[in-house]
């Protein structure tokens, strides 16, 4: 009896795929001020999301890994320059941050992400939002200096 039940098990176990489970029909409810927050699909339809995105990364990652190809569709890179949430200070959230996007999910469905302990958690290259628009005012405030004295002087500027 203990061998039957025991073969049942292991039976289940490999022959019912994990991606059944992942999600089932229940949607996502965080939204923090990230971009996805404001589409209605990702880069394929949601309900694919949902279940295979992990393949979509492996996928991915062997394609840049193994033959150099980089593209943005799947790569993680894009999925957390889109899914990661801004703080108030406008400063990035690390994705897998308690409540934050993947960590919600991956808490839920009792899977284990392994992605970050190599990649980056935040987009590379964003300091936060407050500086950007900073940068942008001091570009345009030196933009508006430059214009106003070509405007006095004329072109005999030199």
């Amino acid at each position: 009896m203990y061998l039957l039940l025991r073969r049942l098990i292991i039976s289940i176990i490999i022959f019912i795929p994990p991606t059944l489970f992942s999600h089932g029909e229940e949607g996502h409810t965080l939204t923090n001020k990230s971009k996805a927050d404001m589409q209605t699909q990702c880069v394929e339809s949601t309900d694919i999301m949902r279940k295979e995105h992990f393949m979509f990364l492996y996928h991915q990652r062997d394609k840049t890994v193994l033959k150099g190809i980089r593209t943005k569709q799947h790569s993680l890179a894009n999925c957390i320059d889109c899914h990661v949430s801004y703080d108030e200070k406008g400063e990035a959230i690390p994705i897998n941050s308690d409540g934050q996007f993947c960590q919600t999910c991956h808490i839920k469905t009792a899977v284990n992400i392994d992605c970050f302990t190599c990649h980056a958690t935040v987009p590379r290259g964003r300091k936060n939002l407050t500086e950007n628009t900073n940068n942008l005012s001091n570009i345009q405030r030196k933009s508006n200096m430059l214009v106003k004295y070509l405007m006095e002087n004329g072109n005999n500027a030199k």
